[in-house]
């Protein structure tokens, strides 16, 4: 054993070592230094290459006879081997659909090669085929139930399907496994504060914290706490509302509650509301406000359309309304196309609540407009640069933090996607107006 003393060391073991625990061990120290996740760093690469030899040598050491049957299944092995690294290569360069195709391919010449298990279930996530992930998390569970990344994407889809108290379930179970997990520490607590279980949401959020901060993460870190600042500003949760008179004749009085007492968190602080106010929301309910948002738009665009009676007197009633809805749609439809043209990882509940989040102040400036415009231009100006930039804010930050685009995509797609929305409306109104 005295010549494997330094692989010990390396992988931060001791001689009495299980196969099952140098698997755990090996999975936790590569993922600080794995090439996928780190394409720039040749440091990285190197002590990947380091890790991975120490494995395999003291695997073997451990697992002599397993060698055996080796000769016989080489052919086979060697072209599952080569197509997996075949499919890795195509994952650097984001070619995620060859590389999916790859990876099932390897594991069809081997049912039993986990690695190839865990890498489709990555690239499935990225794709956005929850339902795939969930399968190929099972299959690596049968295989291996000490997998941390299974558990941990088997959250990921779980919560992205609308089950939030299993998606914890399994976060807990990834964090067993690996206490220094802090993406799970994250998500668990985003999923707790879906469940409004705000004390261990808080909780696992400042654990993320310190984690994204040992390992060197500034943008997760302000990431995180940006949620824990909306927490701050509302410990016990979502405001209570009040209604007028008229609210028994309301038949869904939680949506009410969810649209007007969420707007405020948000519109007078994108930056630092947007976020908090997505992540309480379950995909249903965030879907559900955000066409409420819209509708507040579009009600505000029919009114202004009678402060304009000679802009709009051509247009009937069911046209005025389809205008209003037209950006609204556009929207939508341009930010699923930009999502995936960048590969940029989000949901169509996250597209709903950015469009109509964004209208709100857009369909209050038409309206206001109309209002101000008795007192000069200037009050015109100031609504149009307040609530224009407002608008402008709501669209950057919900791109950034809520559907993960990178600074630099944000900053072309915000205008890509006003610009395209907004010809679209005008198309729609010279045509309806002819």
């Amino acid at each position: 054993m005295a010549d494997l003393q330094p692989y010990f060391r390396l992988l931060q073991v001791s001689e009495d070592v299980t196969p099952t625990e140098l698997r755990v061990a090996f999975r936790r120290l590569a993922r600080a230094c794995h090439p996928d996740l780190h394409p720039d760093n040749p440091e990285a690469e190197a002590d990947f290459r380091r890790l991975s030899e120490a494995y395999e040598i003291l695997l073997e050491a451990l697992n002599p006879s397993q060698t055996d049957g080796f000769a016989l299944n080489s052919h086979r092995m060697t072209a599952a081997q080569a197509l997996y690294a075949q499919a890795t290569q195509k994952t650097a360069n984001r070619d995620y659909h060859g590389a999916l195709a790859d990876y099932t391919a390897a594991i069809d010449q081997d049912p039993d090669f986990l690695d190839a298990y865990i890498k489709r279930c990555q690239v499935r996530f990225v794709l956005g085929d929850d339902t795939g992930v969930l399968a190929d998390c099972g299959e690596i569970l049968k295989l291996d139930n000490t997998v941390v990344q299974a558990y941990y994407y088997q959250g990921r889809a779980r919560f992205h399907l609308g089950s939030a108290p299993s998606a914890i379930a399994a976060y807990s179970q990834a964090i067993a496994l690996d206490e220094h997990y802090a993406q799970a520490y994250f998500h668990r607590g985003r999923a707790r504060l879906q469940l409004q279980e705000n004390d261990l949401a808080r909780a696992d959020l400042e654990q993320a914290v310190v984690l994204f901060e040992a390992e060197g993460k500034p943008d997760e870190v302000h990431r995180v706490q940006v949620i824990l600042e909306g927490l701050d500003r509302h410990p016990q949760g979502q405001p209570p509302a009040t209604f007028p008179s008229w609210r028994p004749f309301i038949k869904d009085r939680s949506l009410l509650r969810d649209m007007f007492t969420t707007i405020p968190q948000f519109l007078g602080n994108p930056s630092g509301g947007l976020l908090p106010t997505f992540a309480r929301l379950s995909a249903r309910r965030a879907i559900e406000v955000g066409v409420g948002y819209a509708a507040i738009s579009t009600l505000c665009f029919l009114l202004a359309a009678n402060l304009y009676p000679l802009t709009f007197k051509s247009l009937t009633l069911g046209e005025r309304i389809g205008l209003g809805i037209v950006p609204f749609l556009a929207l939508i439809l341009i930010s699923q196309l930009c999502r995936r043209f960048i590969r940029a990882r989000g949901s169509w509940a996250g597209d709903i609540f950015i469009s109509g989040a964004t209208l709100l102040p857009l369909g209050l400036l038409i309206f206001v407009s109309g209002l101000v415009r008795q007192f000069g231009a200037w009050a015109t100006a100031v609504a149009l640069i307040y609530l224009v930039c407002d608008a402008i804010l709501i669209l950057y930050f919900g791109c950034t933090q809520i559907n993960n685009f990178s600074e630099q995509s944000a900053t072309l797609a915000v205008p890509t996607l006003f610009l395209v929305s907004g010809g679209l409306t005008y198309g729609f109104y010279t045509i309806w107006a002819s």
